[in-house]
């Protein structure tokens, strides 16, 4: 439990919050990863039925039920932060808009707005390309699987220790693998995407609107 407390922690504290006004979750977004999960559980459940089969073999309750927790908890974690990026996505959706917005107001005064323009059209890109990225990823699975349970018997003490360290083997693998897939995520589309939306909100500095306001006045500057 402890390796993966540490890891969300990891995720946690290089995860930039962008303004929130009028950010909402997209329908469609979460219904994207919603229908990828549907079909993901349908394939794994007869497999997880085996699994939990398989753990019951464990004598010693409190282990069991630790087995059991853990078997379904990297697969929930990935649930949890797929949402939150995809959120966030939206998040940063919004922004462009309000950026957008800014941009037509200056430009109707009769400003130069061409890199304003290209910098929106990159961000939107860039932020299509990150929720594909995370549609892929909730498409993951990280399901014990039947297999590396091993087939012995389990009435022995030597039975039992031996499906333990298989269980915990598998376990830090399973820990390992989500973990380096999120970072990838975090660090590579997700970090690709913020960028962008930053570059093009930094086009609209010192750029004077329609009615006379800095363009950046209100579209709020993402935190670090």
């Amino acid at each position: 439990m402890g390796i993966v407390g540490t890891a969300t922690a990891l995720l946690l504290t290089a995860t930039v919050a962008f303004a929130r006004d009028d950010a909402r979750p997209a329908t469609s977004s979460m219904e994207r990863l919603q229908t990828v999960r549907a079909e993901v559980r349908s394939r794994i459940d007869t497999e997880r039925e085996k699994v939990s089969q398989r753990l019951t073999d464990i004598q010693d309750k409190a282990k069991r039920e630790m087995a059991q927790r853990l078997a379904g908890q990297f697969d929930r974690l990935n649930e949890t932060w797929t949402d939150h990026f995809m959120q966030q996505l939206d998040t940063y959706d919004a922004l462009m808009r309000k950026i957008q917005a800014r941009a037509d107001a200056a430009q109707s005064a009769g400003n130069d707005v061409a890199r304003t323009t290209v910098a929106i059209q990159s961000a939107a890109s860039a932020i299509e390309t990150a929720r594909t990225a995370v549609t892929a990823q909730a498409a993951k699975t990280y399901e014990l699987a039947s297999s590396t349970i091993p087939m012995i018997a389990t009435s022995t003490a030597d039975g039992q220790q031996k499906i333990l360290q298989s269980l915990r083997k598998s376990f830090q693998t399973l820990h390992t693998t989500l973990f380096k897939d999120l970072f990838a995520l975090r660090d590579g589309p997700m970090k690709n995407a913020r960028k962008a939306v930053q570059a093009a909100l930094q086009t609209l500095g010192g750029t004077t609107g329609a009615d006379g306001e800095n363009a950046t006045s209100t579209a709020k500057r993402p935190s670090r």
